[in-house]
């Protein structure tokens, strides 16, 4: 319920919902790194993404993960 209020707040005020500008994976605390890497790996191998693909979905997956923890 928090979070959908939230994201009402966030459409009133006029900001944007997409996830933070975050791109570069050096730029992660360790501990979402490791989080980051993990989620890779398990794109990569179960889904059967590409390592590009696979990297661009789980820093998608962290950063809204981080938002949603503010």
């Amino acid at each position: 319920m928090i979070f959908a209020l939230e994201r009402l707040r966030a459409l009133r005020a006029g900001k944007s919902l997409d996830p933070p500008a975050l791109t570069d994976i050096d730029e992660l605390p360790m501990d979402w790194r490791i989080e980051f890497e993990e989620r890779a790996a398990i794109l990569e191998y179960d889904g059967k993404l590409t390592r590009e693909d696979a990297d661009k979905q789980a820093l998608k997956e962290i950063i809204i993960r981080m938002d949603n923890l503010k």
